[in-house]
């Protein structure tokens, strides 16, 4: 089985760190973990990180509500949620794209 790390950097929310590791298994490309933080001094809250990283651990990629997540709404120009879908829609991309997924 494949796994691999991918890394997101953003300034459109308070958390600019977002950091998957998926695995290709037999019933599609699961989040084994995510980690979401800072990369300088903690901005925003610690609870919305460790709720999105809880609900996503374990899940097919593709199974995540892309179109549900997009409608969130945050006082900064992206919510996480919204970050999350991005996020997300890129991800099926590059794993489609992964040259080690075809010799897996």
């Amino acid at each position: 089985m494949v796994e691999r790390t991918f890394t997101f950097e953003t300034d459109d929310t308070c958390k600019e760190t977002w950091v998957f590791t998926l695995e290709d298994t037999r019933d599609g490309v699961v989040v084994r973990d995510l980690k979401i933080g800072d990369r300088a001094k903690p901005r925003g809250c610690t609870g919305h990180p460790e709720t999105i990283t809880a609900l996503v651990r374990g899940r097919v990629l593709e199974s995540i509500d892309v179109d549900a997540l997009s409608e969130a709404a945050c006082g900064r120009d992206l919510a996480c949620g919204q970050a999350l879908a991005r996020c997300v829609l890129e991800l099926v991309e590059e794993w489609r794209r992964a040259p080690e997924r075809e010799q897996a």
